[in-house]
């Protein structure tokens, strides 16, 4: 039965367009970046017509929830694996942070759904396993992930954190980050910056 639901989630066509992105060869992404355009696009609830049915939003969020996110969310998973980070190569570095920056924007436009996936997959945990990264910007976009996360003041969120002992990633990336002041120091400092106010 799960093999029949897996094929049958690897023949949509969102899927197609996830896929194509993922395995885009040009060493600039530069067709995944227009397919992560093309996705938001297609994700981005303001731009869902309105309709007398209000559940059609709900339905397909729900719908990309169950059957496209995983495979959005696969390369991720696949390289955050026992809290090290495996392929930390430039062109893997780019595409993770292409899908960093397209689950940020799951975190601000789909609270709930965004939510329930995050808490059940500990996804904040093995997006903060990139904060070791050698490419700077890759960490950065872990770090605005779980900024989004804590701007959002959600009680769920901050228990999740607290409990799983998540700031350790972020102290720990700004202990090896010395005594440089650059882009990192400044946006851990402007994390811990927004807690205390």
């Amino acid at each position: 039965m799960q093999e029949a639901q897996q094929s049958d989630d690897d023949i949509l066509l969102i899927n197609v367009v996830i896929e194509q992105m993922i395995c885009d060869t040009d060493p600039e992404l530069g067709g995944a970046v227009q397919l992560m355009g093309l996705l938001r696009t297609l994700i981005d609830p303001e731009n869902m017509l309105a309709t007398t049915n209000k559940t059609e939003k709900s339905e397909f969020l729900n719908f990309f929830y169950n059957h496209c996110m995983h495979v959005l969310t696969a390369p991720l998973l696949t390289n955050t694996s026992e809290d090290k980070y495996e392929k930390d190569n430039y062109q893997t570095a780019q595409l993770l942070a292409l899908i960093l920056e397209l689950l940020t924007f799951c975190v601000e436009h789909h609270t709930y759904h965004i939510k329930n996936y995050i808490m059940n997959k500990d996804l904040l945990r093995r997006v903060l396993v990139l904060m070791n990264s050698k490419h700077t910007f890759l960490a950065l976009c872990a770090l605005r992930f779980m900024r989004r996360i804590i701007g959002l003041k959600d009680e769920f969120y901050n228990r999740y954190i607290t409990k799983g002992n998540l700031f350790e990633p972020v102290i720990n990336a700004l202990l090896d980050n010395g005594t440089r002041y650059n882009l990192l120091n400044s946006a851990v400092i402007e994390l811990f910056e927004f807690i205390r106010v």
